[in-house]
């Protein structure tokens, strides 16, 4: 797989694989392609078709990638500068446009008409994502409820459509087909869930950015949702105060990091991150015992464990 996500990248634009291979191959924890590969095993199906849709799979979530720190205004990606820093706003947004394009093209050389339908309904859930964190930036009046569709739509949609895939590609049966969208469902919530965590815990290395980032850019997260929901009048006045502004100070990024931390926000979030995850095992049962069974269990466990 990690070879043909390389080969794939040609072109004769020689900026488009340059730009491709900055973000494509600077690191990244694969999560969605062994999802897809993984679930696809479970079910029966070891093909090469598996590779062919784990690298659309890695393809589509690059390009959102890319996307997103040129609407976030980012500077920094795993550890190193995004793109845009390095290429410039224009080549990033194209190129992002490239990957969706040649994702676009592997699926349609493959032919399979419920994979081209899984794919397009989960483009048009990441875009729409987009646009709803966008009118929901510094808004302390979302809802939980709300907020999780947000984590549905720009992440665990492409978790899930990884995870019904690879039971396509083996020729499921519908129940087993819905059963592995809800366990891709259920651990891609939980997989956002613990990244909202780790931006309040982690180190800037182990993130690959500064910690409380999405403080600064004003996205109110689960922990901070909590937080607010519980904090008395005057604290939550100050909150407000502290996410109207544009360019939050320190002052106001630790008032809020503390505010999470007195009302335990990140316990509350870790705890609905396991409930997801509980949920998503009992998805498996649908399968048979397996190697690849088991160690999709094990990858649920690991995205709660996880600590960068």
């Amino acid at each position: 797989m990690e070879r043909a996500l390389v080969s794939n990248l040609k072109s004769p634009v020689p900026l488009i694989p340059v730009v491709g291979k900055h973000i494509t191959l600077s690191g990244g924890k694969r999560i969605r392609p062994a999802v897809l590969l993984l679930c696809a095993d479970a079910c029966g199906y070891r093909g090469p078709r598996r590779t062919v849709m784990a690298v659309v799979t890695e393809y589509m979530h690059t390009a959102t990638l890319l996307h997103d720190d040129v609407v976030d205004l980012g500077t920094v990606r795993r550890g190193k500068p995004a793109a845009n820093m390095l290429f410039g706003n224009s080549v990033t947004i194209l190129v992002g446009d490239f990957l969706f394009a040649r994702a676009s093209q592997l699926m349609t050389e493959d032919g399979d008409i419920d994979v081209l339908g899984i794919y397009a309904r989960t483009l048009v859930s990441l875009t729409e994502g987009e646009v709803l964190q966008l009118t929901r930036t510094r808004d302390a009046g979302i809802t939980e409820r709300q907020y999780l569709t947000v984590v549905y739509c720009k992440t665990a949609s492409l978790i899930a459509a990884a995870s019904e895939t690879g039971a396509v590609l083996a020729g499921a049966d519908p129940a087993t087909r819905g059963a592995m969208f809800g366990f891709g469902k259920s651990v891609g919530m939980a997989f956002q869930l613990v990244d909202d965590i780790l931006d309040f815990t982690g180190t800037e290395k182990e993130l690959g950015k500064r910690p409380f980032q999405d403080l600064r850019e004003g996205k109110v997260t689960l922990p901070l949702l909590h937080a607010l929901r519980e904090a008395d009048a005057p604290d939550r006045e100050t909150a407000l105060r502290c996410l109207a502004k544009k360019e939050p100070g320190k002052r106001d990024v630790a008032f809020l990091a503390g505010l999470v931390a007195r009302h335990d926000g990140i316990g509350y979030t870790a705890s609905r991150a396991r409930s997801f995850i509980r949920g998503g095992k009992r998805f498996l049962r649908a399968l048979p015992d397996s190697p690849a069974r088991s160690a999709l269990l094990a990858l649920s466990d690991y995205v709660v464990s996880r600590t960068s």
